[in-house]
């Protein structure tokens, strides 16, 4: 299946691009890509898309994420994780339930973040990581994301386990690292999986080395459908305007599929803001 998407268990200690390479070469695909990173120290769910499915690569990119993290407190580091250089360290028995959940909820909701100096986003088109490396200054802009859901799980000493639904570029380790400051002792991340990747979830994911393909029609049955007469499949892969074919006014904000008489996918398109568009054309 040259057309499809694979869902991998990724372990710590491999890159994103190291999943790829690999799969590449074990499937024979080269037209291949990912619905966001997970970092080298970071475990669980990663989205891969084979050939014409790298076209719902934005749909899958877009869903929340839900993250298992476990967070040190009492240490600050260059990576804002466990395997960055030490900066700053304080001895820290236990850390006090009540100040951390109240630290924590003002965490929650949309909130501005400032990216980790070693991360993949581009400022002047340049990763911020070779910024860091180089140890050149360069100015970040603080970013918008929403945390949709933050739940302390359990502390013991000064590590807290935590469960955490946020939007399309949250970066756990800033969280880390920006309540570790409000704690007033530091704070990184000394764990990391993520369970989830809106609409897919880490129990459907297979390994790299025996992975499963599955095919556009399994991926994207968490969507409404709508049949297409046949008639019509010319103009939508012309990209003729969809509500000159349907009724648009009966569609509610979200995506949809829009498919053939034989259940085979054609294009996607999404309501939004009482606009109209096409994703993806299959």
């Amino acid at each position: 299946m040259e057309n499809g998407i694979i869902l991998i268990d990724k372990p710590a200690g491999i890159t994103t691009f190291d999943i790829i390479r690999k799969l590449r070469k074990t499937l024979g695909v080269k037209k291949m890509g990912h619905a966001g990173v997970l970092d080298k120290m970071a475990m669980g769910l990663v989205v891969i898309a084979l050939g014409k499915a790298t076209k719902l690569l934005s749909i899958f990119e877009n869903g929340y994420k839900v993250y298992e993290a476990e967070f040190t407190f009492g240490l600050t580091t260059d990576t804002y994780d466990l395997y960055g250089k030490i900066l700053d360290k304080k001895e820290i028995e236990v850390i006090e339930k009540g100040k951390l959940l109240s630290i924590i909820g003002n965490f929650t909701g949309e909130i501005e973040q400032m990216p980790p100096p070693y991360s993949n986003v581009k400022i002047n088109g340049k990763r911020l990581y070779k910024y860091a490396l180089k140890k050149e200054i360069v100015e970040v802009p603080k970013r918008k994301v929403i945390i949709f859901d933050f739940r302390l799980l359990n502390i013991n000493k000064n590590k807290a386990r935590f469960k955490i639904r946020c939007s399309k570029g949250t970066y756990i380790r800033s969280l880390a690292h920006d309540i570790g400051k409000e704690l007033g002792c530091g704070g990184i991340v000394t764990s990391l999986r993520r369970t989830e990747a809106y609409p897919f979830k880490i129990t459907e994911a297979s390994t790299i080395d025996n992975p499963k393909i599955l095919s556009v029609q399994e991926t994207l049955k968490f969507m409404n459908e709508i049949v297409i007469d046949t008639d019509l499949i010319a103009n939508i892969r012309n990209g003729v305007h969809i509500c000159k074919m349907l009724n648009c006014k009966q569609l509610k904000e979200h995506y949809y599929r829009l498919i053939d008489i034989n259940s085979t996918p054609i294009a996607i398109i999404e309501k939004k803001n009482k606009n109209y568009s096409y994703k993806a054309i299959l």
